[in-house]
């Protein structure tokens, strides 16, 4: 059984996204070690700045350190409690 091609442009999408997804890793590993529990506010505030699609990149980047550190994103303190 030959394998389903995938549609034209495709597979580059996928690598591409792939590699995006690996530098989004390797910036909150790199920040989590160097800044440790302050690692999350930094790339806060960083998405927060102005400067047009790398706001983007800091913000997936802020989810990824708050991944690494166990952090609850969106919850609110009275939800905790629940």
């Amino acid at each position: 059984m030959k394998p389903c091609p995938l549609p034209l442009g495709l597979g580059t999408f996928l690598h591409r996204r792939a590699r995006r997804q690996a530098r989004v890793r390797a910036r909150a590993r790199i920040m989590h070690r160097r800044y440790g529990s302050d690692a999350y506010y930094r790339a806060r505030e960083r998405a927060r700045r102005p400067e047009g699609r790398r706001t983007r990149y800091w913000t997936k980047v802020a989810v990824e350190v708050a991944r690494l550190e166990g952090r609850e994103i969106g919850v609110h303190a009275s939800d905790r409690w629940r």
